[in-house]
């Protein structure tokens, strides 16, 4: 009986480090080094602090959620009609909000600053 109670144990632990690590190693990699780029902290400590942050951002949506946010957020900034096409979406400032909010949040428990 309680090796089969660890069994399960186990197996619902792995499926919750699954879930929570679904970001693929290029999307992590490439955050990381665009978050280095912008970090005014020494090489060293800003791989490990921007390493935390998309780890940290992955425990709290799925990649699909995050390139959702992500697409929303980097293309309203862009002039005309590809932009507008984002900015004038139902609920664009929310989603927005819910990216500089994810981001934030994984800056502060990483101690990120910029």
């Amino acid at each position: 009986m309680t090796q089969a109670c660890c069994a399960v144990l186990l197996a619902l632990a792995a499926t919750q480090v699954a879930q929570a690590n679904d970001f693929p190693t290029r999307a992590r990699v490439e955050f990381v080094l665009d978050c280095m780029r912008s970090s005014k902290e020494p090489v060293q400590a800003s791989m490990y602090k921007c390493s935390c942050a998309i780890d940290d951002i992955a425990t709290k949506v799925t990649y699909a959620k995050w390139v959702d946010l992500s697409t929303v957020a980097n293309a309203t900034p862009i002039a005309g009609e590809r932009g507008g096409v984002m900015r004038d979406m139902k609920d664009g400032r929310k989603i927005i909000a819910s990216f500089r909010d994810l981001q934030a949040s994984a800056k502060k428990h990483c101690f990120l600053d910029e």
